[in-house]
């Protein structure tokens, strides 16, 4: 900033520019209070503003108030002394000042401090509040727990009245410029008042003040919010909005509109899981139901709604489903189920049921989750692979001694635990898909394998 004395500066400040008598002009570097310097005064509190409570911003050449209620809303005690604040502005949403230090700055009113009710100490000492402002003392009425006001060092001051007027405006005030208000001054500047304001009335008559225009003062609470002013605050980034009441009127629309869709997602919600009733809906599976003798009858179902995808493996092999479960759901929770064709996932009791496009061997299966997104991957190898080129095609399938299906030429090698009788066996290894129906589904719960490459990694299924 141009600091300039004397009486080269004659003109006046406008678009924050001042002009000099001889045509100058002298650019203002104003400092807006910005999160950037908030932040570095707020080194005691770790950076942090959401919760901070005290903060000093004197002597950074600030000539405008504003921020302070969007940033940190929960301030107690503000030191702004000695900086270029010329009007007490932007402070409404300060509902839990305590302390406003306002001394050596440019301040010629008492006015939009209505709304601080937890006010209890005021400091404008050194600013320009003159003998026509003390008819906006009555502005701090609207602090009832104010009592501590320090108005010394104004022109205000130097009225002959000055303390009678003050205390008995603002009965609720125990010091006044550092005195303590008595029990007896605060009786007498009481009924002293109406004879001290009429004195008051007459001196600025005589030096042609206008009344009117010198009591009146600024209060948000007055301003009736308009759509258009509304819709700008609504563009505007939540850190920047000014605090106006169409920017009350803006965050409440905004509240209203937030809550609105949480009592319908809640409605939403509550007609996936109740009755209109009252009573739940479909309670949580313990296991997977029992599977009629004929798998046609099966209905698909999702009932944990899940994000899946059920498509072959790159080289044709294999069905691979692959389920979106959660990253943070723990896997005791997931409970797996593969037969020759369908494959059934719970989740949290609830039951994903799909129908295979091709029949998969259930017992060479696996079931695995990602370490890095909690995805789980159940790959199904089919049970009748076609041949690639330059292979032996292998039509038959036997069962081997480990309840394996393998694909072999010949006879049928190994036993068959739960058919019995070997003539059986020779009429099923002659066809190898009626083999695989009555073989029947195995569950694949309990069964862990490793992943085949270290992004996924294989966790347990148990």
């Amino acid at each position: 900033r141009f600091r300039i004395s004397g009486r080269a500066l004659e003109g006046h400040r406008r678009d924050g520019h001042w002009r000099g008598g001889h045509g100058a002009v002298y650019v203002s570097n104003m400092a807006p209070i910005t999160l950037d310097m908030i932040r570095r005064r707020a080194e005691h509190n770790e950076g942090m503003v959401g919760n901070l409570e005290e903060i000093a911003l004197h002597q950074q050449e600030i000539e405008k108030i504003e921020a302070l209620g969007q940033i940190c809303r929960h301030l107690k005690i503000l030191y702004m002394q000695n900086n270029l604040i010329s009007k007490l502005q932007n402070l409404h949403r300060l509902k839990e000042l305590e302390y406003l230090n306002m001394a050596l700055n440019n301040v010629t009113k008492i006015e939009n401090l209505q709304r601080c009710e937890s006010l209890q100490k005021l400091d404008l000492t050194m600013n320009f509040i003159t003998k026509a402002s003390l008819l906006t003392v009555h502005t701090l009425d609207a602090c009832p727990k104010l009592d501590d006001l320090y108005l010394m060092g104004n022109p205000c001051a130097d009225f002959g009245g000055y303390r009678a007027f003050v205390i008995g405006t603002l009965p609720q005030l125990r010091r006044l410029d550092g005195k303590d208000v008595t029990p007896s001054e605060r009786i007498l500047s009481k009924q002293e008042l109406p004879r001290v304001t009429e004195r008051l009335m007459k001196e600025l008559r005589a030096d042609g003040v206008d009344i009117e225009e010198a009591s009146r003062v600024s209060d948000a609470r007055d301003l009736g919010p308009d759509e258009d002013d509304i819709a700008e605050v609504l563009a505007m980034p939540e850190d920047e909005r000014p605090w106006t009441a169409a920017t009350r009127v803006a965050e409440q629309r905004e509240f209203a509109a937030q809550r609105d869709a949480n009592e319908e997602s809640k409605r939403e919600h509550n007609k996936r899981l109740f009755n209109p009733d009252g009573t739940k809906k479909q309670p949580r599976r313990e296991g997977f139901p029992d599977l009629p003798d004929d798998l046609d009858d099966v209905k698909q179902c999702n009932e944990p709604g899940l994000t899946f995808r059920l498509d072959d493996s790159d080289d044709g092999d294999a069905v691979v489903l692959d389920c979106v479960v959660g990253k943070y759901m723990d896997t005791s929770l997931i409970d797996v189920d593969v037969q020759t064709r369908l494959v059934r996932v719970l989740v949290k009791g609830k039951m994903l049921c799909l129908v295979l496009p091709e029949e998969v061997k259930p017992d060479a299966s696996t079931a695995q989750r990602s370490k890095v997104t909690g995805a789980l991957v159940v790959t199904m190898p089919k049970a009748f692979r076609k041949p690639k080129r330059g292979e032996e095609k292998k039509d038959e399938y036997v069962v081997d001694g480990g309840g394996g299906v393998e694909g072999s030429k010949g006879g049928v090698g190994g036993s068959n635990p739960g058919k019995g009788a070997d003539a059986k066996n020779a009429k099923n290894a002659k066809n190898p898909r009626s083999l695989i129906k009555e073989l029947g589904g195995v569950s694949i719960r309990g069964i862990v394998r490793d992943a085949h490459t270290a992004d996924i990694g294989g966790v347990t299924i148990a």
